[in-house]
């Protein structure tokens, strides 16, 4: 079974700059830890001035380090953190942060543990098949300590330093080499903010720490990542305090073992402005009056859309009423009246199989027959069936086309409507686009030529990539730049032409104005073709790169998307549509890989320092297509 190897680094007794509540932190989370069911876990403590440079070292590599597949190795940090300006590229805003140990603040003592160096730590165990997870409540302030001036209602303030190494995307295929170990990261704040500790119940803690654990006592030994985020942000949120505690990792993954959970991508919860879900105008969300319902809820239980936001929608039950109880929990929610412009299908063949096609279409509230007349809505996408002789062929999106599909019985004319909403919902995340264009004029994304492979430009825009003569596969450098005059948060969706989506090469983090944020920190970018096509001389594939912008973090689920595949259907049919039409897409979690998509060796992404976030927060796209070629 999982043994979980737990390293519980507390520092309150700084040299001439003493903390009150970190070591209370994690003597909570070991006695959180204690009471979990299966088999006791292997824990190390350093408390103050046993937490030395050489001891938090010696507990990651002699301690977490003994760890093996299929172990979980837990570092809990509370104390002080730091940053300080860097002119690594790789650091998007100009910044890299590290930890500060005790002996770390004595004049001539030993040097902050650097991100760098604790990244390669973390990942070198979770190479070997450990599940790595990182708490971390502390702080930059100053460059090198928290601030220790109180706050609002009498709260001290607390940091968290943000690193490169902690990012946790999905590689999506891409160049050769196995795929590097990932850890989690669950962080007490944004690393341009400082986070908080206080007097509660009697005791000063840090209220992220406070607000984690209290979580994971409500949700369970089951719970995921998302849904513990979820619930902690919230408490922490409701305070007042500009702290914003941020999940790099699988919002799916069950907590301390990473195994997925199924559940949604979109999660209700409640805060200081009543309930909300975590799904807003970027997402596609176009205005009030959408439904979404709760997943696993004993009786049918929806919530209506009242306020749409950015990044979140605030919502109000319908015909039921939240107990306290629920107001403790984070409810997965699935969008089951989201309403997106229905794609246009037309149908011609075998009457019998039209017919039938034509029956499963209607039940599809994202898809919309031809009618008899005049055409479809201006600008609907177009598809088209051709149905006969026990097979569909799909036509029409903008993607490689698809194979030709069985079609003998409903539950084949089931999977044919399925493709149709799928191909849908990819046009849907290709096409978004912000009507405000404020932000979508201020990024660009670049491709940039390495040594391997040609790169050219077509006369329709394309970024053409070609193979090198002797067959190897090109490589690119992709740069998101920003130039706002802001920092941004920007996450670089790769859509394949094989109806895929992902987030894998810039999983989501800040960029700085004036600068560039590399895909995969400016490693090279592999771009070939997918399994099953022949790289013959004129055989290419597409990809667009669309960077998603804003002023705050997004929800990625919804704009993750697997390829297309009869043999795992993605099931993006939809529930009836609401009274006035309009399609309505059942998002899903990403699921298999069609191991293609653009990438390379896998490496990590992250978060990085900077400017405060403040004010609306708008939100913008900018998209290249690029065409790989033989």
């Amino acid at each position: 079974m999982r043994t979980v190897y737990a390293l519980f680094v507390g520092i309150d007794d700084y040299p001439g700059a003493p903390l009150r509540g970190c070591v209370n932190d994690v003597r909570a989370a070991e006695t959180w830890l204690r009471g979990r069911t299966g088999p006791q876990p292997r824990v190390r403590t350093l408390f103050d001035a046993r937490a030395t440079r050489a001891a938090v070292l010696a507990g990651l590599e002699e301690h977490l380090g003994r760890s093996g597949p299929g172990d979980t190795a837990l570092l809990w940090f509370s104390g002080h953190g730091s940053q300080s300006p860097t002119s690594d590229p790789g650091e998007a805003t100009g910044w890299s942060q590290a930890l500060v140990c005790h002996d770390s603040l004595v004049p001539g003592g030993q040097p902050v543990l650097r991100d760098t160096e604790l990244g390669a730590l973390l990942d070198g165990i979770a190479a070997r098949g450990t599940h790595v997870v990182a708490v971390l409540d502390c702080c930059h302030s100053g460059g090198a300590t928290r601030e220790f001036a109180d706050g609002p209602d009498g709260a001290a303030v607390r940091g968290v330093p943000w690193q490169s190494w902690w990012h946790t995307g999905s590689r999506e295929g891409g160049g050769p080499g196995p795929e590097r170990g990932r850890h989690v990261l669950l962080a007490a704040c944004r690393p341009q903010e400082l986070a908080h500790e206080k007097v509660i119940d009697g005791r000063t803690r840090g209220m992220f720490s406070h607000a984690l654990l209290s979580a994971l006592d409500g949700l369970g030994p089951t719970t995921t990542y998302g849904k513990a985020h979820a619930l902690a942000h919230a408490r922490v949120r409701v305070s007042g305090h500009i702290q914003h505690p941020e999940l790099r990792g699988p919002e799916d993954g069950g907590f301390l073992s990473g195994e997925p959970v199924p559940a949604s991508p979109f999660l209700l919860r409640h805060t200081a402005w009543g309930w909300e879900v975590n799904c807003g105008a970027a997402h596609g969300l176009r205005s009030a009056g959408a439904e979404f319902t709760l997943s696993g809820a004993a009786g049918e239980r929806t919530v209506v859309v009242r306020e749409v936001r950015t990044e979140s929608a605030l919502v109000d039950p319908v015909d039921w009423q939240p107990t306290a109880e629920d107001e403790q929990v984070a409810h997965a929610v699935t969008p089951s009246a989201l309403a997106f412009p229905p794609a246009v299908v037309t149908l011609s063949g075998e009457p019998v199989a039209v017919r039938l096609v034509a029956e499963a279409v209607a039940a599809v509230p994202a898809l919309a027959l031809e009618p008899d007349g005049p055409p479809g809505p201006e600008g609907a996408l177009r598809l088209r069936v051709e149905a006969g002789y026990g097979r569909a062929r799909v036509s029409g999106g903008a993607g490689y086309p698809v194979p030709d599909l069985p079609l003998r019985s409903p539950a084949d004319a089931a999977g044919v409507t399925d493709c149709l909403a799928h191909i849908a919902r990819w046009h849907h995340i290709r096409d978004l686009a912000n009507p405000d264009p404020l932000l979508s004029s201020l990024v660009r994304i670049t491709v940039e030529e390495t040594s391997v492979g040609g790169l050219s430009h077509s006369a329709d825009g394309e970024v053409v990539c070609a193979y090198t003569p002797d067959g190897r596969e090109p490589q690119v450098r992709v740069g998101i730049h920003n130039f706002s005059g802001r920092q941004l948060w920007a996450a670089l969706l790769d859509l394949t032409d094989g109806y895929a989506s992902s987030p894998h090469l810039f999983e989501g983090e800040f960029i700085g104005d004036g600068r560039v944020g590399w895909a995969r920190r400016g490693q090279p970018v592999w771009l070939r073709l997918p399994p099953g096509r022949s790289t013959v001389p004129g055989a290419s594939t597409r990809d667009w790169l669309k960077v998603i912008v804003a002023e705050d973090e997004l929800n990625l689920a919804p704009f993750r998307l697997p390829a297309w595949s009869s043999a795992a259907p993605s099931g993006a049919r939809l529930s009836p549509a609401p009274a006035g039409g309009g399609g309505l897409l059942r998002l899903i979690g990403a699921g298999a890989k069609d191991g293609r998509d653009a990438g390379g060796p896998a490496y990590g992404d992250g978060r990085h320092a900077g400017g405060p976030v403040c004010g609306a927060a708008r939100w913008g796209t900018a998209q290249v297509v690029v065409r790989t070629q033989v």
